[in-house]
């Protein structure tokens, strides 16, 4: 049996360096997701990289008597004045709040707590149009 040479090591290596570089070109060439604008700002606002107070302007929810807490929580977890709809709507059924949920409009300015959300939406604290 003949030894190993230095040489004969070295060129292994080397192409084997070189096909998993030309693989890894082939397999990643192309490789784009589909990314639009409103995609990006969805997931950015998924993960809690867009505060609510960065949105321009008030924010508007309009409320009808037939809409179920389930989806107010979604409305205002979609544009941006609750973070998490599920622990909102938590908070919702521990104030007894669920059922004083007042139809109507209602402006917000991005930074209110969701405490004062609640007490908007209920009436409490004057903010309906």
């Amino acid at each position: 049996m003949s030894k190993l040479h230095g040489k004969s090591v070295l060129l292994g290596m080397g192409i084997g360096i070189i096909l998993t570089a030309v693989l890894g070109i082939i397999f990643f060439l192309g490789y784009a997701p589909e990314m639009d604008e409103a995609k990006v700002k969805d997931l950015a606002r998924k993960y809690g990289m867009i505060e609510p107070h960065e949105h321009p302007g008030k924010l508007e929810i309009t409320i009808s008597e037939d809409d179920t807490i389930t989806g107010i929580v979604k409305k205002l977890e979609q544009l941006g004045i609750v973070k998490n709809a599920v622990s909102f709507q938590i908070k919702i059924v521990n104030r007894n709040a669920k059922d004083k949920i007042l139809p109507g409009t209602y402006e917000f300015v991005g930074n209110e707590s969701e405490d004062e959300v609640i007490d908007i939406l209920t009436g409490s604290t004057i903010h309906n149009e």
